[in-house]
């Protein structure tokens, strides 16, 4: 990301996610699809209002690239349960890394018996929503803390170091929407943070997108004219970080971490997209996979 659009301006990419998952709200509504019922206050005024209505809803839907609305509704469906679960376990602490207008902190108040929660965001995204928070009247848990991270250039030890993160501690860590757009060297932080700055129980849970060449993405669903809308709507939000598919168990190997969990585009169908009569509510763009790796333990 250029430095502007990390310091200077909010993030674009974090208000679309916020149309989706208020789309999805309006659709279904129930805890399992569509359970963000605060994302339609990180919209503007005229925006909620228009989408009351089912006629704009629909056409707002017809708008987005194929199998994105699909994806972002399983993407929010999944990083719930684990954040959700977290909590039922009383895991010390929760870290959004690039949080967004992520609203599980405040959704999820009530279940809350003391897990302590770091949102970490680029400084014009985290300022806007503080004040959206302030202007719908929805109350920060003191267990929250913010705290401004530029990815690509701070310490990721160092920031979380003053937000009182203790790395003794088990920790649900979660980058959810944001691995396609960090560096490579940015990415390897993270990891190395998790691997030799955390409990060797803690969790690190990330989508990421598979490596497809330039020439074969029209064989992908929606995949081709994801970059082509990403490339008109968000140019300082781009793609930068890629695994192959094949390679993710070794890719983490490297980096100190061992897979606990892959699911791939099918997977991620099957098991957040499928009704109660088995039917499929939609496919998601092809490009996305989910993974959930733990630290590897020195013995192992």
């Amino acid at each position: 990301m250029s430095k502007k659009n990390v310091e200077r301006k909010h993030s674009g990419t974090a208000r679309g996610t916020a149309l989706l998952r208020t789309l999805a709200n309006k659709e279904f509504n129930d805890e399992k699809l569509g359970s963000d019922y605060l994302a339609e206050y990180f919209l503007p005024f005229l925006l909620r209002f228009l989408i009351k209505a089912k006629g704009i809803r629909k056409r707002a839907k017809n708008t987005i690239s194929l199998g994105l609305y699909e994806y972002l509704t399983a993407r929010t469906a999944y990083f719930d349960k684990l954040f959700v679960n977290a909590l039922n376990k009383s895991i010390p602490q929760i870290v959004l890394l690039g949080a967004g207008y992520d609203t599980r902190a405040y959704r999820f108040a009530k279940l809350n018996n003391g897990t302590k929660i770091i949102e970490l965001d680029a400084p014009a995204t985290q300022n806007e929503k503080k004040k959206f928070l302030g202007k719908s009247k929805i109350e920060i848990p003191s267990n929250v803390v913010f705290t401004s991270v530029n990815f690509d250039r701070d310490s990721l030890k160092t920031v979380l170091e003053k937000t009182g993160y203790d790395s003794s501690k088990k920790t649900l860590f979660l980058l959810e929407g944001v691995s396609y757009y960090l560096d490579p060297e940015s990415i390897n932080e993270i990891f190395e943070l998790v691997r030799n700055y955390s409990h060797n129980e803690s969790i690190i849970a990330f989508d990421y997108v598979i490596s497809v060449p330039e020439e074969k993405r029209h064989n992908y669903y929606g995949v081709a004219e994801l970059v082509q809308s990403m490339a008109k709507r968000a140019p300082n939000e781009r793609g930068r970080f890629s695994i192959e598919e094949e390679k993710i168990e070794s890719f983490l190997e490297q980096r100190g971490l061992k897979m606990v969990e892959h699911l791939t585009n099918r997977e991620i169908e099957n098991r957040f997209l499928t009704t109660e009569n088995g039917s499929l509510i939609g496919q998601i763009t092809e490009w996305f996979r989910f993974v959930l790796a733990s630290p590897i333990s020195k013995q192992e």
